[in-house]
């Protein structure tokens, strides 16, 4: 695992294994540092912290439990306004081998083959992916660190290695989900993508089982099978995933109202829309709001693509 440090300011601390390794990066004063990994890295905040640009990009404020990826060879510029002694900046980086991740993508995309899926799912290495509020990465992760720094046995890089799989597999299911919602280009090509596009351009909507599984072809069971199978969770749920994204997007607009989100994104309680989204994202609308109107704005970049692969006739 290699990297370029420009100027070393962090104290770092380093775990390994076989194929990989992970740190931990701890700043008590202000400053500027700059890196460049040979690998892609996925970096959790933990405490403090740190205004970030990738290559030409924006500056955005990295925060306690978000997550970015990178991609491999992209410079990182980062400055601590406010680290001290009293208030310290902390982090956690995780450097992933390209081919590591190339593989698995390899073997997603011949199971999406073999369920019929036109589209190739690859990564873009020019754009960033910023995370937040995905549980299943938060989880993925603490595992993978109590694995690095408390796991001695003969089966330590075994387990690494697979729990590294999954997390890879966590990462591109949460930025597959955002680009289906958000792509307006794909066209669906089964039943459950023409189901999943009506879920998310009407999220006001009512689910209805038994009309969902109607649109895509199946019965109720079986529909609800493969739309799990195929999107990692429930149509709820989904819609859920859906709701919040298309609020966070409203109220980072600043024109518009947390009440008129709450009811725009199908909640019939503000209240309501204010438990869930306090869940899902960690912090209520208000608070989003106020953070979202800071000076340094934060940038989301979709990291997955999807490519129509041509179909033998």
């Amino acid at each position: 695992m290699g990297r370029e440090i420009e100027k070393l300011i962090e104290y770092r601390t380093a775990h390994y294994s076989a194929a990989s390794e992970a740190s931990t990066y701890f700043t008590n004063q202000r400053a500027s540092v700059a890196f460049r990994f040979e690998n892609p890295i996925l970096c959790r905040m933990i405490t403090g912290y740190k205004i970030m640009r990738v290559d030409q990009s924006d500056p955005f404020q990295f925060l306690p439990a978000e997550s970015i990826l990178v991609p491999p060879r992209k410079h990182l510029l980062i400055d601590f306004p406010l680290a001290d002694i009293d208030h310290p900046t902390s982090c956690m980086c995780i450097e992933i081998d390209r081919d590591k991740v190339d593989t698995i993508l390899e073997r997603i995309n011949d199971s999406r083959r073999r369920a019929g899926i036109r589209k190739d799912i690859s990564l873009n290495w020019n754009q960033f992916a910023l995370y937040r509020g995905e549980t299943a990465i938060d989880a993925q992760l603490d595992r993978l660190m109590d694995l690095y720094v408390n796991e001695h046995s003969e089966f330590r890089d075994v387990l690494i290695d697979a729990n590294l799989g999954e997390l890879v597999v966590r990462l591109l299911q949460s930025q597959a989900k955002h680009l289906l919602i958000e792509s307006r280009a794909n066209v669906p090509d089964t039943g459950l993508d023409a189901v999943a596009h009506a879920l998310a351009r009407n999220l006001e909507s009512r689910l209805d089982p038994e009309q969902l599984a109607r649109a895509a072809g199946m019965s109720t069971a079986t529909f609800f099978r493969h739309f799990r199978a195929k999107f990692g969770t429930t149509p709820a749920k989904f819609v859920n995933q859906a709701r919040m994204q298309r609020a966070r997007a409203l109220l980072s607009a600043n024109h518009t109202s947390v009440t008129e989100v709450a009811f725009e994104v199908g909640f019939q309680s503000v209240g309501h829309f204010a438990r869930v989204f306090k869940q899902a994202t960690g912090e209520t609308p208000g608070e989003y709001v106020r953070r979202n109107n800071r000076p340094v704005a934060g940038k989301i970049e979709n990291f997955v693509q999807e490519t129509e692969r041509a179909v033998p006739a």
